[in-house]
């Protein structure tokens, strides 16, 4: 049995925001929403370039006139929708302390559906099972719904992102998905099996932890290290330097940005490794995996792949991308691509290539709720802007790889002639 580090994540992400919602008043409500009317458009790049700024103020003024009848959930729940109009994915508010209930079924994208990859111990027969509806909705109509809330690019973002939001209870009842009545229908080899789960409290999601059944599966040599920042390896075998570069962070940049962290690795290290596996070994091949990086700070991706531009006449460059592939993650595909005259290879991102970020955040002064904003906009590509970047190679992961651990992408580039 293997820890799905991922998945873990997720209890992390509510347990540390798990500060007790104070009634807010009406009164404090509006004072705040009068303060992100005002303050959002003078802090970010280009608000209003997707939404126009009368539908902006009108949408607000509707939310002041409705605030009596919604709880706080509901409201923050109303700015997401007008947040997913104004379309910049890395603007957005964090509401997750006014979550309160989930239910325990954590959820994977395959090339094939969504499969069970963790839950409670008492509903373990649907581990690896195909979720296939929830109260006679389909995938399909679940993303129509989830839609107003999620800020998305592209389809493919709303595809990958719905598989977090599919446990919330009060977020599938605000979308009008579940109420009293919440049966979910997997299929799990050939069978039909209906669910209705129990609402669990996400207060006790961190100390539920030991009651979870987890998915049986083979790391693999891909995610064998797929916690850390970055690391490289020499394959000897097949002349192939492989670099996995997981997060646009390290030591350096944890400095650079007022961060010290000792503790962190340095990428410094890293990218002499690499380059003394490219002087000293006999290399046909470098593979740069970028399928888990949402993204950071794109500086030093960019400065490693001018110093690997010189050799690019030694091996061929492949660059794997994916739905996680994000902001600076993008930036520096698109300079791999370009400096290595490398090959793109996976699915496409969720991001564009063309994108607002260089992200900044404020607190509403009465809830504390954080805002976050883009400060720039990154224009990557001069004569096209595409919804997404895709790959020169479509490479899909299915399930039954994930199981056995084999990697279907490293596996097509080690046989490419």
């Amino acid at each position: 049995m293997r820890k799905i580090f991922l998945f873990i994540s997720i209890f992390l992400l509510f347990s540390s925001n798990l500060v007790m919602a104070a009634e807010i008043s009406e009164a404090d409500w509006l004072s705040d929403l009068n303060y992100l009317e005002n303050e959002l458009p003078a802090e970010h790049y280009n608000l209003f370039f997707k939404l126009e700024k009368e539908e902006f103020m009108k949408e607000m003024d509707k939310l002041k006139n409705d605030l009596p009848e919604l709880s706080n959930l509901d409201t923050t729940l109303r700015l997401a929708e007008i947040f997913a109009k104004i379309g910049d994915t890395h603007t957005a508010i964090d509401n997750t302390r006014f979550l309160t209930e989930y239910y325990p079924l954590f959820l994977k994208k395959f090339e094939d559906g969504y499969r069970v990859i963790m839950t409670d111990n008492q509903y373990k027969k649907i581990l690896g099972a195909k979720l296939i509806a929830i109260n006679n909705y389909s995938i399909e109509e679940l993303k129509d719904h989830f839609n107003k809330i999620i800020t998305a690019d592209n389809q493919i973002s709303i595809d990958y992102r719905i598989s977090s939001f599919l446990k919330l209870n009060e977020v599938l009842k605000y979308l009008g998905i579940v109420d009293s009545k919440n049966e979910f229908l997997f299929e799990k080899d050939g069978e039909k099996i209906r669910i209705n789960f129990e609402p669990l409290k996400i207060k006790n999601m961190a100390s539920s932890n030991n009651s979870l059944s987890k998915l049986d599966y083979q790391t693999g040599y891909v995610r064998s290290n797929a916690n850390q920042l970055f690391w490289s390896d020499y394959i000897a075998a097949e002349k192939m330097v492989y670099f996995q570069y997981n997060s646009c962070w390290s030591r350096e940049l944890a400095q650079k940005h007022g961060k010290p962290n000792s503790e962190l690795p340095s990428f410094a290290a890293e990218e002499s490794e690499i380059l003394n596996y490219i002087k000293n070994k006999e290399i046909d091949k470098l593979v740069i995996d970028l399928r888990f990086n949402s993204g950071g700070d794109s500086s030093q991706g960019t400065e490693l792949a001018e110093k690997l531009s010189k050799y690019q006449d030694q091996f061929e460059t492949y660059i794997i991308i994916g739905a996680d592939t994000f902001s600076s993650a993008i930036i520096n595909a698109l300079d791999f691509k370009k400096q290595l005259d490398g090959y793109l290879i996976g699915t496409a991102t969720m991001g564009k290539p063309n994108h607002y970020g260089e992200v900044r955040t404020f607190n509403l002064p009465n809830t504390g709720l954080r805002v976050s904003y883009s400060t720039n906009y990154f224009k990557l590509l001069e004569n096209s802007d595409p919804d997404s970047l895709y790959p020169d190679i479509t490479v899909e992961t299915k399930f039954e790889d994930f199981l056995s651990g084999r990697d279907s992408i490293l596996e097509i580039i080690k046989n490419i002639d």
